[in-house]
């Protein structure tokens, strides 16, 4: 198996989703207005270096699914719906030529991100999304309780881990991301591919493709891939099948 682990908020998608979502989730009437001062003070903490990126994005979470306590999980979802059109426009123009890239490559797309897994579920299905491993909200008998029932997006990394891809045969092709939390999967990758003008330091001897606003190099990409898989890849056949695996050399 090939596979891909990429973000999504300033990677894939421009700016973060949860706020987008929020400001429609009060004009829909399932929030109310403390989240947005909970949601600046929590910005202004973070700007004063008062508390790290990582605690920041846990506690935005958290902030996030405590006003939304008691709301029904079929009307939290039926808003999701409705939110996902209007914030189509704030996907970065080359996301769907670059899917279609790895998708001709056999390569199988997952979502990494801290953003709500609602969104990136409807969105998945659009973009053929394989998985997604996002922020929960934590649900009991059909209401939102107000408490995270799991976020990735702080600790990334926890990922690598996962049954899924560490199985014989998988590859990790590509990894795309713009934030510190991203680099352990860039670090892990045979493409990285960093989105926007962030100094991340890789591994040394990585060398990863860069991504600005409007200059995705498609064609760049695919010399990459081409030239990664072929390189690291080889075919062997275990009980009459074939099956890929990583060269150790």
């Amino acid at each position: 198996m090939r596979y891909a682990l990429i973000d999504w908020d300033n990677t894939l998608h421009r700016g973060y989703t949860i706020y987008g979502l929020t400001d429609h989730l009060l004009k829909e009437g399932l929030a109310g207005e403390a989240i947005l001062a909970e949601f600046e003070r929590l910005r202004e903490s973070y700007k004063a270096k008062e508390i790290a990126y990582a605690e920041y994005t846990i506690r935005t979470c958290e902030a996030f699914a405590a006003a939304l306590e008691g709301v029904p999980s079929v009307d939290y979802r039926a808003c999701v719906s409705t939110f996902v059109p209007a914030d189509e426009p704030f996907l970065f123009e080359d996301v769907i030529p670059v899917l279609e890239l790895l998708h001709r490559y056999e390569i199988e797309i997952y979502l990494v991100s801290g953003a709500p897994a609602e969104v990136l579920r409807a969105y998945g299905e659009r973009l053929g999304i394989k998985g997604i491993f996002a922020f929960e909200l934590e649900e009991r008998e059909g209401r939102l309780t107000g408490r995270v029932e799991c976020n990735y997006g702080a600790e990334k990394e926890r990922i690598l881990r996962h049954p899924l891809f560490r199985a014989p045969g998988a590859i990790h092709a590509v990894s795309m991301g713009d934030a510190v939390a991203d680099v352990p999967l860039l670090d892990n990758s045979l493409v990285p591919i960093i989105v926007g003008g962030g100094g991340l330091e890789l591994r040394a001897g990585s060398a990863p493709l860069r991504f600005f606003d409007r200059e995705w190099d498609l064609a760049g990409l695919e010399r990459r891939l081409a030239g990664a898989l072929q390189d690291r890849t080889i075919v062997s056949f275990v009980n009459g099948k074939s099956s890929l695996h990583s060269r150790s050399d």
